[in-house]
Order: C-alpha cells, then structure tokens, then sequence
C-alpha cells in the first residue's frame, strides 16, 4: 500500500470516533484573541483535573501555546453556526464578532458554548506531528446544550438530523429528499428527456440501498452508492406544502449513466435547473466546496439561514 493511501485509511479509521468540536484559545504576546479548532480534547485525571488537546507543529498558533502559560478550550454548541464558520475562514481576526469574555486566566471564553475550561499549562508534550497540551483545570462550566459533534470528517448536527429523519416518517407530510452528489468538482444531474429541464435526484424518503423506491435506492440502481451523506438544506417549497430535504456526498468514481450525467463546476447549465431554489442551493454548494466548509441551510425557499458549518476531510 503507497504511504499516502495509508495515511488516508488511518486518517478514515480514525474518522469513525465520534467527538466533540472545540476551539481551543489563548492570548498572544501582545496580548491579542488567538485560538484553533480541535477534536483532539479528552479528559486526563479527575484528581487533580487535568486535560489535554493537541496542537499540529505546523499550526501558525504553535508559538503562543508553547510559551503561553495557559489556555481554554470552549466546546461548541450545535446553535455557533458563526464561529464554526468563523473558524472554518481564513478571517484575520477570528475574534471581532464573536462574544467572548475571560475569567482566570484571561484566555478568551466563548460565550454560548455548551462547555468551557480554563486551564494553566501543565505539561507541553511532543507527540509525532502534534504537540500534546496538557492543562490543570482552574475553572469549568457547563450547559444543557447539545454540542457540534464531529464524524468522518464532517460535523453532524444532531437535533436537525433527528427532526428530519421524524418529518420523513410523518405520513400526514409531504417530502422531497433530494441529493447533491459530487464527483471532483462535477455535479451528478438528471435530465428530464422530454423537457430539457435538469434537477437533482430525489424521492420520497431516503431510505436503503435495498429500497428501491427511496432516494438511497434510486442512486444505488444507478451505481451511485453514497454511503457516507449529510444535511445540506432543508426548506418548505412556497406554497408550504412541501418540505425540502437535500443531502451532499461525495463519491470517488464518475459512473455512466442513462438517467444523467455529471457536470463541471464551471459549465453547469444553470437555466436548465428545474427552479430558482434548486440554482441557490448549487451555487451556495460550489462555493462552500471551495472553500471546504459546508453549512446546512433551514428555512423557506430564497429565506432562511445557515445552521450549521461543515469541514470536510478537515485536518484540525
């Protein structure tokens, strides 16, 4: 197996434990807001109260974490769509809009978070490529709130990804699970033969792959097995009689199909797109992959908000 695949596959293995998403922070030399996002945080000892996080040797953030005497990790709540989002840019100042405050040691405490610790540095450990961060808990707090939660690769938003699979089961709804599905940059599109018109696989349900009638199965008949799929919109149409589901995925092989066929980011024909929501919804996918942070947009057809951001394959 070539090194790259291995690193993959153990980066994938790894990927299958769920965990919590944290940004982790601290104050610099000059005594500015700097912090990262990191799902490498676990308890230590209970006695004395001791946890840890680990910081790439790559990270621009290195130098104040090795020198600085202590730090805070704020684990997110599900709600911190902004400062997923403001993390997951390349924003110069990751702090301006966020509300913070401090507490005992001055590291910037995120406000709304489901979870804080602020810590003095206890140990600075060198782990491989990552530094191990070892910290003596001064103060804590905690929430009800449901954290972001991060799993192969993506974070997962659990109170949306319930209320969908429930709205799915209602009988006395009417729905429409669609699927955005990618391949390299080239989006998967079906063309009505009889109209021209172009539109995203969908169906009444997502289902199994052994349901032939349901999205999961439509897709696999046409050798797209998207295993691996993900909330990417949820609205009502606009006569708020239907409601909307679409997922993403990624798939690595282009198939051939007779129902559609996939499309480069730069030559979609977006006047041949079914309506105005469904030329919204690729446009704000092309340009969240770009960017490689995904967010899940709720609301009606051309208003509504993103809930909830998505690193892909992010290597935090």
């Amino acid at each position: 197996m070539a090194n790259n695949d291995f690193m993959q596959d153990f980066r994938n293995a790894l990927g299958t434990f769920p965990t919590g998403v944290t940004i982790v922070t601290t104050l610099d030399k000059d005594n500015k807001p700097i912090g990262f996002t990191a799902n490498s945080f676990t308890s230590v000892s209970l006695k004395p109260q001791l946890i840890l996080i680990c910081i790439d040797k790559a990270s621009f953030n290195l130098g104040s974490f090795s020198k600085g005497e202590s730090f805070a990790v704020n684990v997110l709540s599900e709600s911190q769509d902004q400062i997923s989002t403001t993390f997951a840019r390349p924003v110069s100042d990751r702090f301006e809009l966020i509300d913070w405050e401090s507490r005992v040691t001055g590291s910037p405490i995120i406000k709304g978070s489901a979870a804080w610790f602020d810590c003095s540095k206890d140990n600075f450990i060198d782990g491989g490529d990552h530094f191990i961060l070892v910290g003596r808990v001064l103060a804590f707090d905690s929430t009800t709130k449901t954290p972001l939660v991060y799993l192969r690769g993506n974070y997962v938003n659990l109170n949306l990804e319930q209320k969908m699979l429930l709205a799915m089961e209602d009988e006395t709804t009417k729905v429409v699970v669609g699927a955005l599905i990618e391949c390299r940059k080239k989006i998967f599109l079906i063309e009505d033969g009889s109209t021209d018109v172009l539109h995203f696989p969908a169906a009444s349900r997502l289902g199994t792959f052994d349901d032939e009638m349901s999205l999961l199965g439509r897709l696999k008949k046409m050798n797209i097995l998207a295993a691996e799929h993900y909330l990417f919109s949820v609205f009502e149409s606009s006569d708020n009689k239907t409601s909307l589901i679409y997922y993403r995925a990624q798939i690595d092989e282009e198939i051939l199909s007779d129902k559609g066929q996939f499309y480069d980011f730069n030559k979609i024909p977006f006047e041949r797109l079914e309506d105005e929501a469904s030329r919204i919804m690729l446009r704000r996918y092309i340009e969240e992959r770009e960017l490689n942070a995904f967010g899940i947009f709720v609301g009606k057809e051309v208003d509504g908000k993103v809930e909830a951001i998505t690193k892909t394959n992010a290597k935090l």
